[in-house]
This record gives structure tokens, sequence and C-alpha cells, in this order.
């Protein structure tokens, strides 16, 4: 194949070859909306010097230092959406990131604010998926008096300081949740509740959302009250064998809102109770094949890795100028896989 020129560049951008001249050799300076539009047209036609195009822009782009807070490092899913912010972070050309991860081993107050503030040491933003208390409030809001803004993802807080979110409708992936447990479950008996904690806005909106379909509906099934797994799936052992013996034969179904998936099933094996129904939202490989087995039914993911996408875009976006990228909620919707979709 003929090798594609600077002149045939130029011509399908509808620019002239010196502008792709000055791009190539970085001279003269040239509008930073003009290099983006010459790089979208110089992958599209596969020309060979793309990667010298992304240099320049990432030469242009703004620093941008993020922090990223998140849940153990012993659950898989922490681990993917923390080298997914990473990966995106790197490829963006119009911020030059670094992303820098922090994993709590327990979601606890006192260490949620120590990481928060140890962070904000060397970031100039913090993306956080953590509890909502008023501890947590108060380091949030001297952060921003201190010009670091935080981006709650996944899970919301509840102050003025953080309006923002990237992440799921919580409320109608807990109806959704329900919808499942009202015509597979059936007709009647205990459903079990194990979340990751009170203190998750996001995991309390899914419990609501479930609550409140079932009332509405007027289904006789009957919602236990909820049991917290510490988001572990030794805590949600623990959980599910408390539900099993409260309520015995009678326990239809379980909820698992959080982590913690494959300890409710390994208790469940355990108690050979293979007749019950299990919904889930925590997506790995291992849960992934637990749905492919048979004893997880439903899972409806968090989608992660996109909301890592999404809030090193809105970091990004702020980075570069828009006050009011940290702001918005940024809806990414879940997913709902079954064995033969997964």
């Amino acid at each position: 194949m003929q090798r594609i020129t600077n002149k045939t560049l130029a011509k399908a951008s509808g620019v002239s070859v010196s502008t792709i001249d000055r791009i190539m050799t970085g001279r003269l300076p040239v509008k930073r909306a003009t290099v983006e539009h010459v790089l979208d047209v110089a992958e599209e036609i596969a020309f060979h010097g793309v990667g010298v195009i992304r240099s320049r822009l990432k030469t242009e782009a703004p620093h941008c230092r993020i922090g990223l807070l998140l849940n153990a490092s012993t659950r898989r899913t922490f681990l993917d959406m923390a080298d997914r912010a990473h990966a995106t972070a790197e490829g963006r050309h119009d911020i030059r990131a670094r992303v820098l991860t922090r994993h709590l081993p327990r979601p606890e107050p006192e260490a949620t604010v120590a990481a928060l503030l140890d962070m904000a040491e060397r970031c100039d933003v913090i993306a956080c998926h953590c509890i909502d208390h008023p501890q947590v409030h108060a380091a949030v809001r001297d952060l921003c008096r201190r010009g670091i803004p935080v981006l709650p993802v996944i899970s919301g807080l509840g102050c003025p300081e953080a309006p923002g979110l990237v992440g799921s409708n919580e409320r109608e992936l807990g109806r959704t949740a329900a919808w499942f447990m009202s015509r597979l479950a059936g007709p009647e008996g205990s459903i079990g509740l194990v979340n990751g904690g009170a203190l998750f806005r996001n995991q309390g909106a899914e419990e609501e959302g479930f609550r409140a379909y079932l009332r509405q509906g007027d289904s006789r099934l009957t919602v236990l009250p909820a049991l917290s797994s510490g988001e572990c799936d030794m805590g949600a052992a623990r959980a599910v064998t408390t539900l099993l013996g409260k309520a015995g034969s009678r326990l239809r179904g379980i909820f698992v809102i959080g982590g913690g998936l494959e300890g409710a099933v390994t208790a469940l094996r355990d108690a050979r109770r293979a007749d019950i129904l299990v919904v889930g939202n925590e997506l790995t490989s291992a849960t992934r094949a637990l749905l492919r087995a048979g004893p997880v039914h439903v899972i409806l993911e968090h989608p992660g890795l996109e909301i890592m996408d999404g809030a090193v875009a809105a970091i990004a976006e702020w980075a570069t100028g828009a006050e009011d990228a940290l702001t918005g909620k940024r809806e990414i919707p879940f997913r709902i896989l079954l064995s033969e979709n997964c």
C-alpha cells in the first residue's frame, strides 16, 4: 500500500499542508481544536504519524493528579476499576493525568477521612467510592475549601460540597432485583437482604427500590431486615448463615447488595440449600462462573469499568475549564446478566 502523506492528511482534514507540518514538527502553535480534528482524521485513515499528533496534544494538555479512593483491594471488582482508571487517564490527550489509587481495607469513617486527607496532599482532585458519614462530610468540606474537589463514584455523598456522582440508577436496580424475586422465588416465603453496610447511599437506594416494588405489587413475600456483610465474603457468609437460622425453610431468596456474593454462595452450599434464588450485583470472573454454573441466578452488574471512564472524562472536563463538570450526575446503565448471556 502507498504511504499516506502529509498532503493526503491535509486534504482529508480540510486544512493546509503547512498546518499539518506545524503539527508534526511542533515549530509553530496550532489551535487545540484543529489538532484534535486532525488526530481524528489521522486515526480514521491510518496515518503513520498518529503517535506524533497525540504527543502534541499531550504536550499542551494540563497536568492533573487524580486521587482514586476505592474499597478493599481484596475484591477483584475494585482492582479492575483501578486498572481501568489508570488506562483511561493515560489514553486521554486532553489532560496529562496521573492516577494515585488508595484502597480502604474497611468501610469505616476514620479510615476514610484519613485516606481523603492523605490523598489531598498529593492530588488535584479525588474520585471516591466511600461511605456517607458526617465525618466524611467534614473532610470533604475541608478539601473543598482548599480547592480540591471530590467526585463520588457508584455511591453518592449527602453533602453540598460533593453534589456530583458517576453511577447507576440504584433505585431502579433494586426494583429490577425485586421483579426477578417476585417471579422466580415462589409466591410466598421470606427474602433476605445482605448489604455492605448501612452507610453506602447506593445500597440504601437499592434496598428502598426492592422493598417498594414488592410492597406496591402486594407481594406475599416477606422481606427480612437487612444484614451487613461488611463488604467482604466472610461477612456475607455469616449473614446468610444467620438468615438460614432465622427463616429456615421459608427462606426463598437472597439479594446480595454490594460485595460478598461468593461468600453468600459458600454458605448456601454448606447448608445444602440449592433451592434458594440468589441475586447479586458484583461481577467478577469468579461470580460469572457461579452464574454460569447455577448457584447465582441473576447479576445486576454495577458497570464499574464504564463508571471509571465516566469519572475520568468528568475530571478531564473540569481540568480543562468546565467548572460544573463535577456537579451533575452521570448515569451509567446497569447490566442484567443471566447464565445465558454472561
